[in-house]
């Protein structure tokens, strides 16, 4: 009897997977596209909502970890905010190229304006 009620509720499992909703990524990323293409900040607060429903069902994805962070970054975040975010995703995918590109641009668009030298005495 146990057997069947575990194979009930793996067949269950199956078949929302198939059927149901799009994956959290799928969302997010459909989201930030809007986001872009419309100039819709909600959009933006979506797609953020979608990536952290990705990192409940997958907390090592380095992919949600780059998508939340984008996504905070341009809904205004705090940079350490964001950095942390970026760090996280850094620390689980160092060799993604797709990443490192993505995580490269945060980093340029992020530092902080070169201090000017000091002034002759």
């Amino acid at each position: 009897m146990g057997f069947l009620v575990l194979a009930a509720l793996a067949a269950g499992r199956l078949v929302w997977a198939v059927a149901g909703p799009d994956p959290p990524r799928l969302q997010a990323e459909a989201h930030f596209d809007a986001a872009l293409k419309e100039d819709d900040p909600g959009h933006l607060h979506a797609a953020a909502d979608a990536w952290k429903n990705a990192l409940a069902w997958s907390p090592a994805n380095p992919y949600a970890w780059t998508g939340l962070a984008w996504a905070e970054a341009l809904r205004g975040a705090p940079v350490p905010y964001v950095n942390r975010l970026m760090s996280r995703s850094a620390n689980l995918s160092p060799h993604v190229p797709a990443l490192q590109k993505a995580r490269a641009r945060w980093w340029a668009m992020s530092a902080p304006p070169p201090t000017p030298p000091p002034a002759p005495p």
